[in-house]
């Protein structure tokens, strides 16, 4: 099975950042919860990313974007050759 490198982009970088602070406003554990799960599942792109959907974004892009769920947020990514490149962290009442 072919491994791929995975890359979370800044923006969302700051993203996971920005959303883990506000959950953690409510509950520290929820918080970080979150962000375990998240994590964990941006990790688990590192085999068969292709099993994800294309992003209904995909058509704004050169290139297609595929999305992953967690829980209520979407993580939109794209493969670039032998690596997987996390563009955004979306809950589903942002902007697209």
């Amino acid at each position: 099975m072919k491994q791929y490198i995975v890359e979370i982009l800044d923006n969302a970088v700051e993203e996971i950042e920005n959303i883990t602070d506000y959950i953690a406003k409510d509950s520290v554990v929820n918080a970080l919860n979150w962000y375990e799960n998240t994590t964990k599942k941006i990790r688990s792109l590192d085999s068969m990313p292709e099993r994800c959907p294309v992003a209904d974004e995909s058509p704004y892009f050169d290139f297609d974007v595929y999305c992953l769920l967690a829980g209520d947020y979407r993580i939109l990514y794209r493969i670039n050759g032998n690596k997987v490149e996390v563009l955004h962290i979306k809950h589903p009442r942002m902007n697209r």
